[in-house]
C-alpha cells in the first residue's frame, strides 16, 4: 500500500480488518519516515515518523479491544519502543528552535546562551547517534514481523462469517466515547497543574484526535468536526504547556553543564 493512500472504511468493515488496513498505511509511513531519518538530519523527518506512531498507536488503542492478545501487546510494545526511541532528540530539537534560536536572536552576544546552544547540540547529537543505532535494524526487526500481523488479521477478517464479530460503526463509537471518558478523568487530575498529569492528558487527548481521524467515514459529523474540532485547540494549549515544562528541564540541564566541578549546580525557579 502507499505510505499516502488511505484506506477505505465501512460502518459494516470488522474491526480487525480495519486495523490491518489503517495500520498497514501508518507502517508504510514509518518506513518511509525511517528511510528520510536515516539519510539525512532534518528535524522534520522525526516530526513525521512520530506522528506516524502516533497514529498507529491510536488505532491499536482503538481497536485492541478486538485482536488477538499476543498481536495487540507485540504492537503496544514495539510501537511504544520507538516512540521512546525518538523523544530525547526531538525534545533536543524543539528546545533549540523555540527556546534556544529565539534567545540568541534576542541577545546575540550573551556567551551563557551561547554555552547552552552549545552544549544543548552536544546532547542532542548524542542522542541522535544513540537513536540512529537502534532505528537502523528496524526494517530487519521489528516491522517484518509486524507487517506477517497484518497479513495474518486481514485473513482472519477475510475468512470470518458476514454475521460474526463486531462491526467498525458501532465499535468506533464506542471507543471515542470511552476515550472521552478517560480524557475527562485526566482533564480533572491535571487542574493541580501537576507536569505528569498534564502530559497525561494531553496523551490521551492526541490519542482520541488521531482515532478520530482515522475513523472519520464511519463517525457522525458531531464527533468529526465538533468534538475533533475541540481536541486540537486543546491540543494547542497544552503542547505550549508541556513543551515549556521540557524546556525548563533541558535549560537546567545545560546550565548544570556549565559549573565547575566544585561549584552547586544552578537552580531555576520551577525547574525542579
Amino acid at each position: 500500500m502507499n505510505a499516502d493512500a488511505k484506506p477505505a472504511l465501512r460502518r459494516k468493515t470488522r474491526p480487525a480488518a480495519a486495523f490491518a488496513a489503517l495500520t498497514e498505511a501508518s507502517l508504510g509511513r514509518i518506513e518511509a519516515c525511517l528511510d528520510q531519518l536515516l539519510r539525512r538530519d532534518e528535524p522534520e523527518d522525526l516530526h513525521e515518523l512520530r506522528v506516524a506512531v502516533r497514529h498507529a498507536r491510536a488505532v491499536l488503542w482503538a481497536l485492541g479491544p478486538s485482536l488477538p492478545k499476543q498481536e495487540r501487546e507485540r504492537w503496544n510494545r514495539d510501537l511504544r519502543a520507538l516512540a521512546r526511541t525518538t523523544s530525547e532528540v526531538r525534545d533536543w530539537d524543539v528546545f533549540l528552535a523555540e527556546t534556544i534560536a529565539p534567545a540568541r536572536e534576542l541577545e546575540p552576544d550573551e556567551p551563557v546562551l551561547a554555552a547552552v546552544a552549545d552544549t544543548a547540540r552536544e546532547r542532542r547529537e548524542d542522542a541522535r547517534v544513540a537513536m540512529l543505532a537502534t532505528l537502523a535494524g528496524y526494517h530487519d526487526w521489528p516491522l517484518p514481523a509486524l507487517h506477517r500481523d497484518l497479513a495474518h488479521l486481514a485473513q482472519l477478517a477475510a475468512k470470518a462469517g458476514k454475521d460474526s464479530g463486531d462491526r467498525l460503526g458501532p465499535f468506533a463509537r464506542k471507543r471515542v466515547r470511552r476515550g472521552r471518558q478517560r480524557l475527562r478523568k485526566l482533564a480533572r487530575a491535571a487542574r493541580s497543574g501537576d507536569a505528569r498529569a498534564v502530559h497525561a492528558q494531553r496523551i490521551a487527548g492526541k490519542r482520541l484526535r488521531y482515532a478520530i481521524e482515522a475513523f472519520e467515514p464511519v463517525l457522525p459529523l458531531r464527533i468529526t468536526k465538533r468534538l475533533h474540532r475541540k481536541l486540537v485547540k486543546r491540543q494547542t494549549k497544552l503542547g505550549s504547556l508541556v513543551d515549556a515544562m521540557v524546556a525548563r528541564r533541558l535549560m537546567a540541564d545545560c546550565l548544570q553543564v556549565q559549573t565547575l566541578p566544585d561549584e552547586a549546580p544552578l537552580q531555576l525557579p520551577g525547574a525542579s
